[in-house]
């Protein structure tokens, strides 16, 4: 047995590395949070150390609304009976065609070509879910026409994400006057935009994009970046009253390292929230894929985990996620101390602030 591996998580681990992640093809791209950033704590690539985790009865606590699922493999009914599960209300689905393995980018260097048939995609997918599935289409601002967006907005889109802050998907910087058109117009219509920035890289660039359109209407996830660096947090939060961010974290390392420092860090996490608690809101980050066959259950699981662990870090004192076990590689099964938010702040952090953010997305 792998030292500092507990038996579970080395059953499931060994079968991950089998068969490689859920879902994926040969030559897939990795989530957001599987690529390479300069945001982890050591910079080796480390298998996703996939757990089922086991499924102990859920506490009490508000409902939810998740405003970061990226819906791909077409897993609408899985989608709703895990938002069921975990008491979540609604969710943000996010067109994500760098993610999805059944429609692979074009033969070339740009794979983030196929955004706009993915829109079309997850417009069609929610048609018959609108109270509960969200749609947030996804655009290369420089390329979209006025009239394009406005289409898929008139059609049922409640809001908009932008991959442009990622580090391997940003083509030009955030303030570029290419993006200028696209940017005056969601903040003239007031749309609700997730845009994903690596402020380790990027922050600069947030600064003057968010200088020049005051009233967009932004969610940064994963703490805008910051999970790992409070100071860069609190320095953009200063800098940027209007701003909101989101709390989630990815499978794998990402979400380790994240969780990790979180919990070193949970009285100050707790003491910024506390103070401007309008300006957090609860995501998962959650990826719909499903791995074939006698794997999907599996898979499954590991759904349950990352929402429940994301949920966890808001509202428990204690949530089970992967962390690092007894080698530098080694991932295992554990448990982080959360920060147990209560009363009015966790209510709005976990569902109030989106319905604020969401606006007539939700209906009356």
């Amino acid at each position: 047995m792998l030292r500092g591996v507990a038996p579970l998580a080395l059953t499931l681990l060994l079968a991950g590395c089998q068969r490689g992640e859920p879902g994926s093809k040969p030559g897939s791209t990795p989530t957001p949070e599987a690529a390479a950033s300069p945001e982890r704590v050591n910079g080796d690539e480390q298998p996703a150390g996939a757990s089922a985790f086991t499924a102990p009865p859920l506490p009490e606590r508000p409902a939810a609304i998740d405003i970061h699922v990226h819906l791909v493999g077409g897993h609408v009914d899985e989608l709703l009976a895990t938002l069921d599960r975990h008491r979540i209300s609604a969710a943000a689905v996010l067109a994500s065609p760098h993610l999805d393995p059944d429609h692979p980018p074009p033969p070339g260097g740009d794979k983030f070509a196929g955004w706009r048939a993915a829109n079309e995609r997850l417009l069609e997918q929610t048609q018959a879910h609108r109270d509960r599935l969200l749609p947030f289409v996804t655009v290369e601002p420089a390329q979209v026409e006025a009239a394009e967006l406005e289409g898929w907005l008139d059609r049922g889109a409640c809001g908009v994400k932008l991959y442009i802050g990622h580090h391997s998907l940003h083509p030009r910087p955030l303030d570029d006057p290419g993006y200028a058109a696209t940017f005056a117009l969601l903040e003239q219509r007031a749309v609700p935009v997730l845009l994903h920035v690596n402020t380790v890289r990027f922050e600069d660039e947030l600064d003057a994009l968010l200088r020049a359109y005051p009233k967009l209407e932004v969610v940064c996830p994963h703490l805008c970046g910051s999970r790992t660096d409070l100071d860069r947090l609190e320095r953009i939060l200063a800098k940027h009253p209007s701003l909101r961010v989101d709390t989630s974290h990815g499978e794998g390392r990402p979400g380790v390292d994240g969780f990790t420092n979180l919990e070193r860090e949970r009285e100050r996490l707790r003491a910024l929230i506390g103070a401007e608690p309008q300006r957090f809101l609860y995501g998962s980050d959650l990826v719909t894929l499903i791995s074939s066959g006698s794997q999907a259950e599996f898979s499954l699981g590991r759904w349950r985990g990352q929402v429940e662990a994301n949920l966890g870090l808001l509202a428990a004192e204690r949530f089970e996620f992967l962390r690092d076990g007894a080698g530098p590689a080694m991932l295992t099964t554990g448990e982080y101390r959360g920060l147990a938010l209560e009363g009015e702040v966790l209510e709005g952090v976990l569902a109030g602030n989106a319905r604020i953010w969401l606006g007539g997305c939700l209906g009356p």
